[in-house]
């Protein structure tokens, strides 16, 4: 055959009944892929589509962006009771675990071990990715693997470096001592300065707050829907009774108090706070030519400083051809090679998933001489700086939320608890009652 004679011989396609539907009509298989890159990203995606299929003739990808992430969701909801889900498909942890009630994704396990088109030694295999990005697709109520980490992002502290220097701050490693200095910064800046402090995601606050801090939020055990929702609870309401008093006292806000919902990096790059909390994968929305940024881990408690692990998984469809899920593998393991894996790293801001590319040369030279795109004024390239954070502080330190199906609903529910009591809509028993009784309804 034009394909790897590895990857499985014809009549054992034939036996498992994989080339029903396999091939197009122009006699080759065509693996239908979503996506949400964005343009810039997608001439990056299209070179590693024509390596592949260079490789493997018999085989089209077919690459669709989709929008974002909210958008890929719905349109893979609708498309489940269609019979028109896609081969595979960029997601998320806690959509795939509402695909998963409906009996729609692959269980990957079998594939990564398999004799012919599993890991071969060259690629190394599991233990050569991140162990948490890994285990967040076996993270499920049901057994199995059914999502495959593709980029990952986390959060980090963009500062205003130039200003640090001039009164000789330093970046604080715990919230109290955070919170000591962002009461400097609004003495000593005064009218200059809105918040000291941005934190660009309401649900992340909410959730690593519980996370540090040793509060329940959610969990995937129980076999009932409120089994799963343990939020409401009185350590997560002082938490954010305690929050709302740096809001109030113009020590911080979030995006969802910000008017337009504006995200707290563009507030910084404007110079109306010194401080912004965001992704890593937003990276270069939060450069700026007028002073020198800096990047710093996120605070923690005296015991913890886990970091929310986030960025795009790839998940596969049941009802793909035996053919075009083989096919689909093989191209998930192109595009997460330590080369190409380091590659999109590089472009975009987010982490390799794989060890391995930390050590190509290509991501070695970056980290240590900085590429041409988003210079800061100081000559330093931002995205290899938060790179060198992430790969120095937060080793060991991610952490994922359970997934469950109302798990998503939990995410944006306590979002809203967060903006709802710092703005004074809800009082505090009013906003996580209701927001608990939203994530029942469509749990």
């Amino acid at each position: 055959m034009k394909f790897q004679m590895k990857f499985v011989t014809l009549a054992a396609l034939m036996a498992m009944g994989g080339l029903a539907g396999c091939k197009g009509g122009d006699g080759k298989i065509h693996v239908k892929f979503w996506h949400t890159m964005g343009q810039a990203n997608q001439a990056m995606l299209e070179r590693m589509i024509n390596e592949f299929q260079e490789a493997n003739p018999d085989v089209v990808i077919e690459a669709y962006s989709q929008g974002g992430y909210a958008d890929i969701a719905k349109k893979i909801n609708d498309a489940i009771p269609a019979g028109t889900t896609p081969t595979m498909s960029f997601c998320y942890p806690d959509n795939v675990a509402s695909y998963l009630t409906s009996g729609a994704i692959e269980n990957m396990a079998s594939y990564v071990n398999n004799e012919e088109y599993g890991f071969t030694a060259e690629e190394k295999g599991v233990e050569d990715f991140v162990e948490a990005y890994w285990n967040e697709g076996k993270n499920y109520q049901e057994e199995g693997l059914y999502s495959l980490p593709y980029a990952k992002s986390t959060e980090v502290i963009f500062y205003n470096a130039t200003i640090f220097k001039h009164y000789g701050w330093t970046i604080p490693t715990t919230w109290d001592e955070m919170w000591t200095l962002c009461e400097t910064i609004k003495t000593t800046l005064k009218d200059n300065v809105e918040y000291p402090l941005g934190y660009d995601s309401d649900s992340n606050l909410f959730i690593t707050m519980c996370e540090q801090m040793g509060i329940p939020y959610t969990t995937k055990e129980g076999s009932n829907a409120e089994d799963h929702f343990l939020f409401v609870n009185d350590q997560a309401k002082a938490m954010v009774t305690s929050l709302k008093e740096k809001y109030t006292n113009k020590l911080m806000i979030t995006k969802g108090c910000n008017s337009n919902a504006t995200y707290t990096s563009t507030m910084f790059t404007n110079s109306k706070i010194i401080m912004s909390i965001g992704s890593t994968g937003g990276t270069t929305y939060n450069k700026s030519l007028n002073f020198e940024v800096g990047v710093a881990p996120l605070p923690g408690t005296s015991k913890n400083r886990h970091v929310v692990s986030q960025g795009p998984s790839v998940c596969f469809f049941k009802r793909a051809s035996s053919a075009e899920k083989i096919a689909a593998w093989k191209f998930y393991k192109h595009i997460t090679n330590a080369n190409n894996s380091a590659t999109y790293a590089i472009n975009t801001g987010y982490e390799p998933v794989r060890k391995s590319s930390l050590e190509s040369p290509a991501f070695k030279a970056y980290l240590d001489e900085g590429g041409e795109n988003y210079i800061t004024p100081n000559g330093g390239n931002l995205l290899a700086t938060a790179a060198n954070c992430t790969k120095d502080f937060y080793d060991g330190q991610y952490f994922y939320s359970d997934v469950f199906n109302g798990s998503a609903q939990a995410r944006d529910a306590v979002g809203g608890i967060v903006a709802n009591v710092f703005l004074g809509t809800k009082d505090v028993d009013t906003a996580f009652n209701e927001a608990l009784t939203s994530c029942l309804f469509v749990g």
